[in-house]
């Protein structure tokens, strides 16, 4: 006679199934930090801490603490304004220079008939 068994334990122990999520969880996480633009976040993130940290200081310290303090918020604002104006400028020049070598390009390419093979050649390849 046969006769069957329904077993109704898990397979699977349940800490060890949670402990293994939590060690795949940890080690995403390790992964991740080890990428160099979260290096860079987590040092941004701690500079700001310190300044905070430092303005605090700052306006605890002396009796006009809160206008230094101020002071030192407008002097750091108006220098990331001039960081991301720097970055600005620098795109709009790095734009500058391609058209202007892609404008050179296309004067030699209407004046020299094997430019213009070149660049037919190009297109060619490239559909």
């Amino acid at each position: 006679m046969t006769t069957f068994v329904n077993i109704s334990h898990p397979t699977e122990h349940r800490g060890v199934a949670r402990f293994e999520r939590a060690f795949v969880t940890l080690n995403n996480l390790l992964q991740r930090l080890q990428q160099e633009s979260t290096f860079a976040v987590l040092l941004g993130m701690f500079g700001a801490l310190s300044f905070l940290a430092a303005l605090y200081d700052i306006a605890d310290a002396s009796p006009h603490g809160q206008e230094l303090g101020a002071w030192v918020v407008l002097w750091a604002a108006v220098l990331a304004m001039l960081v991301v104006f720097a970055k600005y400028c620098t795109r709009q020049c790095v734009a500058w220079l391609k058209a202007d070598r892609e404008a050179r390009m296309w004067e030699s390419a209407m004046t020299d008939y094997r430019v213009m093979a070149d660049i037919r050649s190009a297109q060619d390849r490239s559909q």
